[in-house]
């Protein structure tokens, strides 16, 4: 199955989006009660909240890296050390959120920051393992801008850092100073990715763990200028930028896990289209909605909260650093984004000018040559597949003008024969029909219709032997179809599957549906399709019978397609596999 049809038919990445947006926003609105209650009151949103989140995320984690090691994905040891540090992540808020609630201590180092600590590497190491099949074609200027970004952030935080501890001992000097040395490290693959982004299209879920990871450097950096000038406070804004960096992540992982149950997905990181829509569509608009409520929420907090100390140098340049990273990212991107549909627009144009003439010439040298072999082929396989049906009809019609003056058209001989014209010509009828399916693309006439009701009424049109048992859907679901066009699938698929049970057998049609997506599947007993014929059955001309056109399932290919939707086919047992949008 098409990685395009599976994607916008399966997964709404809009409405996904859509809920990040409003959860964002929904703790946005507790974080601005902060100013309103006192210490007590409010730890009973922040305990939970940073108990829950990571709980959540790790969970994810874990899922995804046993799913993916369960279908031996490359990603699985990436996802495995993400599960490790985010495991790390969350016993380290525990701890923090005793220090602070219930032992009511603030030692350093403690226990906590030994977790902080431990988690940092396991991020590290998810982002290089991810990034691995496109580091090879990553320019080194990339690689310098992000190198030289990441200093920006490590500089004024350890010159900070190592200030705050002169006079204490190395160990703790040590565990202090590793804070914005590895915050640093994560960061650098994290701003190569994006700007990676920026160059090549991807899916969702990668560019949300970017930029999760981005936000969670930027909330580091500001709370470690915080709590170095004791200006920290349980519900400060820079907790609400926590807060964003586990959300964005945990939709991440969300859409990732999405990603991998619809069947036959295969994952691509980064697409070499030239495209912008992942990054304009969801990036942009999620990184000022972020910048916004932060600016909004720290406004607040200034006006209702007051802090003792006043604000010093440090965290002053800290904060100036980190909008100016921001600032910098963005003007990175906004730069590269017009520069390179500059130069591909020109590109494509010079291509598209020099290809249109080549294509259109080979195209018509093409099409005429496989136009006269189709008719040649066609024409002689309806000349050997009519002749039979019109000898048995002509010869039941002889026997009928031969016939005695006085018989009558009850007589058994009589009734017989034009049985058999009958017969003969259903056949040629069925015959012409899949030229006529196959050749003429008339435009859809949509209805709101029953895929129960329709699969009756082609089964009404069948003669269906005695020793063969069709087993209907207990279940029915509504879709926007031709229903005429459909139809014709339908018995095509069910004229199929009686041909192939010779001998008697079952044929089970089911019905279900994934999001926004309805599926029909015709199931039969019988032998199979050679492994060697399963991918030409839907090819034009195709067909292992001594009769038939080899148009048939070529034209429910044709139909299917025109509704937006895809047809498969699988063995053990024989299984025709129907994607149909539910709405058009």
């Amino acid at each position: 199955m098409s990685e395009s049809i599976l994607k916008i038919k399966l997964i709404d990445n809009n409405r996904i989006f859509m809920w990040l947006i409003v959860t964002i926003i929904g703790f946005t609105i507790l974080y601005l009660l902060r100013p309103i209650l006192d210490d007590q009151q409010f730890m009973w949103i922040s305990i939970p909240t940073y108990a829950i989140l990571p709980a959540v995320l790790t969970f994810l984690a874990v899922f995804l890296a046993i799913k993916l090691h369960k279908q031996k994905h490359p990603n699985a040891k990436a996802f495995a050390f993400f599960a490790l540090g985010s495991a790390f992540w969350f016993i380290a808020e525990q701890l923090w959120q005793l220090y602070d609630h219930v032992w009511q201590g603030d030692p350093f180092p403690s226990e906590a920051d030994i977790f902080y600590i431990a988690a940092y590497p396991c991020r590290i190491v998810f982002l290089i393992i991810y990034l691995k099949p496109v580091l090879k074609s990553i320019n080194r200027n990339v690689w310098f801008f992000a190198i030289a970004l990441s200093f920006s952030f490590l500089i004024p935080s350890f010159v900070a850092a190592y200030d705050d501890m002169q006079g204490e001992d190395a160990f703790a000097t040590s565990i202090a100073l590793a804070y914005p040395v590895l915050a640093s490290m994560q960061l650098v693959p994290a701003i190569v990715g994006v700007m990676y982004l920026v160059k090549k299209s991807s899916n969702l879920s990668w560019m949300l763990i970017l930029i999760g990871f981005i936000i969670y450097n930027i909330a580091d950096t500001y709370f470690l200028f915080a709590e170095l000038d004791g200006t920290y406070y349980d519900g400060h804004p820079v907790d609400l930028i926590f807060v964003y960096a586990f959300l964005v992540l945990i939709f991440s992982f969300y859409h990732y896990s999405k990603l991998f149950s619809l069947p036959n997905y295969k994952e691509e990181l980064f697409s070499e289209k030239i495209q912008f829509d992942t990054i304009t569509k969801f990036g942009i608009p999620l990184t000022v909605a972020i910048v916004c409520i932060v600016i909004l929420i720290s406004l607040i907090n200034s006006t209702f909260h007051t802090v003792e100390q006043d604000i010093s140098h440090n965290l002053f340049f800290g904060v100036v650093a980190i909008f100016g990273v921001v600032a910098v990212i963005v003007f990175a991107i906004n730069k590269n984004l017009s520069r390179l549909v500059k130069m591909r627009t020109v590109e494509l144009t010079e291509q598209r000018d020099n290809l249109e003439n080549l294509v259109e010439e080979k195209t018509q040298q093409v099409l005429k040559s496989e136009r006269l072999s189709a008719i040649g082929e066609l024409s002689g396989r309806l000349a050997h597949d009519l002749r039979n049906p019109l000898s048995v009809m002509k010869m039941s019609v002889d026997l009928i003008k031969h016939s005695s003056k006085d018989t009558t058209i009850s007589d058994p001989n009589i009734t017989k024969r034009i049985d058999l014209i009958e017969k003969s010509i259903d056949r040629i009828s069925h015959q012409v029909d899949d030229v006529l399916g196959y050749v003429r693309l008339s435009p859809l006439k949509i209805q709101h219709v029953s895929l129960f009701h329709s699969i009756q009424n082609s089964l009404k049109k069948i003669n269906i032997p005695d020793d063969i048992k069709v087993t209907l859907p207990e279940n029915d679901l509504r879709i926007d179809c031709d229903i005429i066009k459909l139809d014709a699938v339908f018995i095509n698929l069910l004229v199929n599957s009686i041909q192939e049970l010779h001998e008697g057998g079952e044929i089970e049609i089911q019905i279900s549906e994934q999001d926004n997506a309805a599926i029909i599947k015709f199931i039969d007993s019988g032998k199979g399709i050679p492994d060697a014929d399963l991918s030409k059955v839907f090819e034009p001309l195709f067909t292992t019978k001594q009769k038939g056109t080899g148009l048939g399932l070529a034209s429910c290919k044709n139909i299917v397609e025109q509704h937006q939707g895809e047809i498969s086919v699988t063995n053990n047992p024989t299984t025709f596999t129907i994607i149909l949008p539910k709405s058009l």
